[in-house]
């Protein structure tokens, strides 16, 4: 399947930010409250963090507090790398939280996150750790218990990087159940798996193909079903109100973006968020921002966008503030 953009787009300018965080690559919100959750990866520059805020009118996000008993969920708090994050709530009005935690070994930490007069605060939790030769960039709960996850590369793999530049496969899905533990989820081989969401039945998949500049729909057994292109390297998804999907995505190079922060090179900042149809796999731009303006606005790099009540709250992999879109 070719590209497939909506006719028709509604447009939204950035209006402001959130600050308080760094390098807040993922973003969810606790259902039912107003709190959003920021997963800030580890840099040579910041510790790994999570990060909330309150979406009803913050401007600065503070670090999500933990009690003394979940330290047990993390390896420990100088080693804590944090990436995708995925929530729900529980049937007893608390919050399980997914981690994809890369520190101390490739781990899924399941937090389970409560509210206090001071907002979320993490009370206890464990650690699921990922199957050999695989890296986590991605995490879903699945409605009917466990979650999936996508492995961007082999870490054992030298390659990965001229791989990502030839769009050549490196990574796939899996899935975890309480009760068979991981599993490979359906036979999809793509290049550098990365963004995954979960329909609210369970009856389809949907996941980004980041170095290929494609995404997948897969049914309820992993198998693909339609793909279609996009012009950026699509990051994470997040469900709308309307049930359809946020994506965001950079306009660049794999090989010029992968761990170009580890390397000591300025990243790249353009970047594109549009809103996808999960049925048909259309897409409708919302905003784009080529590298002169993302410099100029000195927001850029985006990962991952979540609906805020009117708005929409934009994350990055590099940075010290989240975007905010208002509609124009």
């Amino acid at each position: 399947m070719t590209e497939n953009r909506s006719a028709l787009p509604r447009t939204y300018r950035l209006r402001g930010f959130i600050d308080g965080v760094w390098n807040p690559e993922d973003i969810v919100d606790l259902p039912g409250t107003s709190w959003i959750v920021v997963s800030g990866m580890r840099s040579s520059r910041n510790p790994g963090r999570l990060f909330v805020a309150d979406g009803a009118g913050a401007t600065r996000a503070s670090e999500l507090r933990w009690r003394n008993a979940a330290e047990t969920a993390r390896v420990g708090t100088t080693i804590f790398d944090p990436h995708g994050i995925a929530s729900r709530r529980l049937d007893d009005g608390r919050f399980e939280l997914l981690v994809v935690d890369h520190g101390g070994g490739e781990a899924i930490d399941r937090l389970i996150l409560e509210l206090d007069d001071q907002g979320p605060v993490v009370v206890g939790g464990d650690r699921v750790i990922q199957p050999p030769r695989t890296s986590a960039n991605a995490v879903a709960h699945l409605p009917y218990g466990g979650f999936v996850m996508t492995s961007m590369f082999d870490p054992t793999d030298t390659d990965r990087v001229p791989k990502f530049r030839n769009a050549e496969k490196t990574g796939q899905v899996w899935r975890w159940s309480p009760a068979d533990g991981w599993s490979r989820f359906g036979e999809l081989q793509i290049s550098g798996a990365n963004g995954i969401a979960v329909s609210h039945d369970g009856s389809f998949v949907i996941v980004c193909e980041w170095a290929a500049r494609r995404v997948w729909r897969l049914d309820a057994d992993g198998k693909p079903v339609a793909s279609a292109e996009t012009d950026f390297l699509p990051d994470n998804l997040r469900w709308t109100v309307d049930g359809h999907l946020l994506l965001a995505g950079q306009k660049s190079r794999p090989e010029v973006l992968f761990g170009c922060e580890a390397r000591g090179e300025r990243c790249p900042l353009a970047y594109e968020v549009v809103r996808l149809n999960p049925t048909n796999l259309a897409i409708e731009p919302l905003i784009a921002a080529d590298e002169a303006t993302a410099a100029e606005q000195g927001f850029g790099g985006a990962t991952g966008a979540l609906e805020v009540g009117q708005s929409i709250w934009v994350g990055s992999f590099t940075g010290e503030r989240l975007g905010v879109l208002a509609q124009a």
